[in-house]
């Protein structure tokens, strides 16, 4: 388990290549698509301090958000969220008890699930 989210991200820059990082996020390039890690407080529970994993899908003014919302039910994660005028996956996990492997899959997983929505636009 990560003991801070300094550790954290230094997992994640170490476990993926980091096209721009500082000290409270990476942006990340996988093969399928690129991604966001960062650090903050969960808007379901300000109590809670969660790892947000987000990975671009489109353009908001150019996207059928009908359309990406009914394809994105068919996915484990399936959640998007507009952030800067663009469609994301978005998934937050709570950092208490984070796993690295857990953090691996699950920033997989948003970047294959974008890359699939990207396929529906």
């Amino acid at each position: 388990m990560f003991a801070s989210w300094d550790e954290c991200l230094a997992h994640v820059k170490e476990t993926f290549e980091s096209d721009d990082s500082s000290s409270i996020h990476a942006r990340l390039r996988l093969e399928a698509g690129p991604a966001m890690v960062w650090n903050g407080k969960s808007t379901a529970d300000p109590e809670y301090t969660v790892v947000h994993i987000a990975s671009p899908i489109a353009p908001a003014d150019k996207a059928d958000l009908l359309h990406l919302a009914a394809a994105s039910e068919d996915l484990p994660l399936g959640a998007l969220r507009i952030m800067n005028e663009t469609v994301h996956l978005h998934q937050a996990l709570p950092f208490a008890g984070l796993e690295p492997e857990r953090l691996d899959q699950a920033i997989r997983l948003a970047v294959t699930e974008a890359h699939a929505l990207m396929r529906e636009i």
